[in-house]
C-alpha cells in the first residue's frame, strides 16, 4: 500500500515538472487594443484575426483586451439589433475594458444600460456623470478600473469625448426636457483637471502603471480636446489608446506637462488596424501596429458565421404595414424622383425633418432608390429605398445658402417632365424637400456655374427658383436670406457636399447621429406614423411648383 502511495507521488511531481519546462510562468504583460470598429464583424482585420492574434499572445504572457469606443453603431448589424450582436461579438473575443464613444448613445440611454449590463467586463469612463433628478442609468460605468498582473496593477482610465451630446443627439441626453447626462465640457481647464484627478486616483489606489483609453480624436478637428491636448496638460499616464478621429497613427511619443513622454496611437477605422503594448518584466516597453494579419480564429469565424445568419432573418422581418403604394416613377414606370415633387420624396424628406426636429429637410433624387408597396414591409425592403449608410446630420445655415441650394439642385429641370417616352430634366441632386415651399421658373435657362467636378460655384444671372417659403408655427412664410434655419439630411449631402452641393459643408454641425438613412425612414414609418400613410402620401402638396 506504502509503495502505490509512492509511485503516485512520484508520477504527479514527473508530470509537474514536465509540464512547468513547457509553461513557462507568465511574466510579460501585453495590451491589444482597438478603436471605432463600428459593427465591422469582418471588415479588413476583422474580429477573427484580432481574437488569433490575441490567442497567440497568451501562450506567453498575460493580456488584456481593450477597446476606446464607437463600437455598437456603423453597419446593419448594429442598426437592426440595437448593438445587442455587437456586445455578444465583443464578449465572445473576450474584450476585458471599453469606453464610451460618442456614438454608442446612438439608441439611447435606455438601450446602452442594456449593452452595458450585457457586457461582461467593465466600462470605464471618467467624465460621464449624471446631473438628473431621476435615475442614473449608466451607474455600472466606472471611472477607472485596475487589473491585477502576478505583482504588477495596471489602472485603466475612460475618457469619452466632452462633444457627445452634439455628436449624438441632444434628445438621447433629456428628462423632463433637460439635460441630464454632463461630459465635462463646461470649460477646457475643468476637463483636463477631471482626467488629472482620475489618472491620480488611480495611482492612489495602487496601479503601477496607467493606461488611458480616450475616444477624443488626434486631429486639430477636435481641439481643445485632443489627444495631444490631453496628453500636454495631464501627466502620470503611460500611454493613451486613442479613438474617434478614424485615423491609423502608428505609435508616437507626446511630452506631458511634466515634459515625460507619453505614448499616442490610433488604431483607425473598422478594424483596418489594431495594436499591442507591452510591458515587460524588466519594466521596459515593447508596442505594435497591426495592419495585417491574415491568420483566423475558427471559434471567432464561427460564432461571426451565427450571428450573421441572424441578421439575415432580422432582415426578412416585418417592420410595418403600409396603406399606400410609394413609387419613385409614374404610372408608365417613368422615373420622377430626380425631377419632380413625389409622395415618396415627401415621406423621405419629412423622415428627416421630424425625426431630428430640424425646422427643413431636405433629401437628393438620387438618395432615393426603390418603391415601397402597400402591405407588410420588411427591414430589407426599406433599406432598398434608403440603401446608401449615410447618417442623420443636423447644420445651422442660412436662407441665402437655402436659396444657392434649391437654385443649383433645380438647374436642370425642364417644363415637360416627359418627351419620347424618356424623363426630361432628371440631376440626382434634385431635391425633394420638408417643411419648404417653392417654385421653379423654367422659361428661361439655369443661371447656375458649375466648377470643373459639376459642382455648385455660383449663380451669374436672375433665379429660377422663386416663392421659396419655410414653414414656420404651422404656417408658410416667406425666407429670410439673412436668417438662419436648422436643416436636416444625411452626412453625404450636409457634411461631404454630396452631389456638387458645397454650400452647407463649413456650416455649423447641431447634431451627427451615427443613425443611418434607412434607419430614419424606419423610424418614421414605424414610430411616428404608425404604418398610416395613405392620409399624407397617396398624392403630392404642392411644394414643388414647376412653372
Amino acid at each position: 500500500m506504502k509503495k502505490k502511495i509512492c509511485l503516485i507521488a512520484i508520477s504527479a511531481l514527473s508530470i509537474s515538472f514536465l509540464f512547468g519546462c513547457h509553461k513557462p510562468a507568465k511574466q510579460d504583460i501585453s495590451i491589444i487594443y482597438t478603436t471605432d470598429v463600428h459593427c465591422g464583424l469582418s471588415n479588413n482585420l476583422g474580429y477573427s484575426s484580432l481574437v488569433h492574434y490575441k490567442e497567440q499572445l497568451e501562450k506567453k504572457n498575460y493580456v488584456t483586451l481593450v477597446d476606446a469606443g464607437d463600437y455598437l453603431q456603423g453597419d446593419y448589424v448594429g442598426a437592426i439589433s440595437n448593438g445587442k450582436y455587437i456586445i455578444d461579438v465583443m464578449n465572445e473575443a473576450k474584450y476585458d475594458v471599453i469606453t464610451l464613444g460618442n456614438h454608442e448613445f446612438d439608441y439611447g440611454i435606455d438601450v446602452l444600460s442594456e449593452r452595458i449590463n450585457e457586457f461582461k467586463g467593465d466600462v470605464v469612463s471618467c467624465n460621464v456623470s449624471y446631473i438628473g433628478k431621476h435615475e442614473n442609468k449608466l451607474n455600472k460605468v466606472k471611472p477607472y478600473v485596475i487589473k491585477k498582473y502576478g505583482k504588477k496593477k495596471i489602472g485603466f482610465v475612460g475618457v469619452t469625448t466632452p462633444t457627445t451630446i452634439v455628436e449624438s443627439s441632444p434628445k438621447n441626453f433629456s428628462e423632463d426636457g433637460e439635460i441630464a447626462y454632463d461630459f465635462g465640457a463646461s470649460t477646457t481647464e475643468h476637463f483636463y483637471s477631471l482626467v488629472q484627478q482620475n489618472i491620480d486616483s488611480c495611482k492612489s489606489d495602487g496601479a503601477d502603471y496607467i493606461i488611458l483609453l480616450s475616444h477624443l480624436g488626434s486631429v486639430s478637428h477636435y481641439s481643445p480636446y485632443t489627444s495631444q491636448e490631453v496628453i500636454e496638460h495631464t501627466s502620470g499616464c503611460l500611454a493613451f489608446l486613442d479613438g474617434h478621429a478614424h485615423v491609423s497613427l502608428p505609435w508616437t511619443t507626446h511630452k506631458n506637462k511634466n515634459n515625460e513622454d507619453t505614448y499616442l496611437v490610433g488604431a483607425g477605422y473598422k478594424l483596418n488596424n489594431f495594436a499591442s503594448f507591452t510591458i515587460k518584466k524588466d519594466g521596459s516597453f515593447a508596442y505594435d501596429f497591426i495592419d495585417s494579419y491574415t491568420d483566423k480564429s475558427p471559434r471567432m469565424d464561427n460564432y461571426i458565421k451565427t450571428i450573421e445568419e441572424k441578421v439575415d432573418a432580422l432582415g426578412n422581418e416585418v417592420v410595418a404595414n403600409i396603406d399606400v403604394d410609394l413609387s419613385i416613377t409614374d404610372e408608365n414606370g417613368l422615373r420622377m424622383v430626380r425631377n419632380r415633387e413625389t409622395p415618396i420624396g415627401n415621406l423621405v424628406s419629412d423622415a428627416y425633418r421630424i425625426v431630428s426636429g430640424a425646422q427643413i429637410g431636405i433629401v437628393n433624387g438620387g438618395g432615393i432608390r426603390d418603391n415601397l408597396s402597400k402591405g407588410d414591409v420588411t427591414y430589407k425592403q426599406i433599406k432598398a429605398v434608403h440603401p446608401f449608410g449615410n447618417v442623420l446630420m443636423m447644420k445651422k445655415t442660412t436662407g441665402a445658402k437655402i436659396l444657392d441650394y434649391l437654385e443649383f439642385t433645380s438647374r436642370s429641370v425642364e417644363h415637360e417632365r416627359v418627351k419620347d417616352g424618356k424623363p426630361l430634366g432628371e440631376d440626382g441632386s434634385f431635391s425633394s424637400v420638408s417643411g419648404l415651399k417653392y417654385s421653379v421658373d423654367t422659361s428661361f435657362e439655369s443661371n447656375v456655374i458649375l466648377d470643373s467636378a459639376n459642382g455648385f460655384a455660383g449663380i451669374d444671372g436672375p433665379r429660377r427658383v422663386k416663392d421659396v417659403q419655410v414653414l414656420i408655427d404651422g404656417e408658410y412664410v416667406p425666407i429670410e436670406e439673412n436668417k438662419e434655419y436648422i436643416i436636416s439630411s444625411h452626412d453625404f449631402l450636409l457634411e461631404q457636399g454630396g452631389g456638387g452641393a458645397y454650400m452647407f459643408m463649413e456650416d455649423e454641425t447641431v447634431s451627427s447621429v451615427q443613425r443611418f438613412d434607412y434607419e430614419v425612414v424606419i423610424e418614421y414609418i414605424v414610430d411616428v406614423l404608425k404604418g398610416h400613410l395613405k392620409d399624407k402620401y397617396s398624392s403630392t402638396e404642392g411644394r414643388i411648383n414647376i412653372l
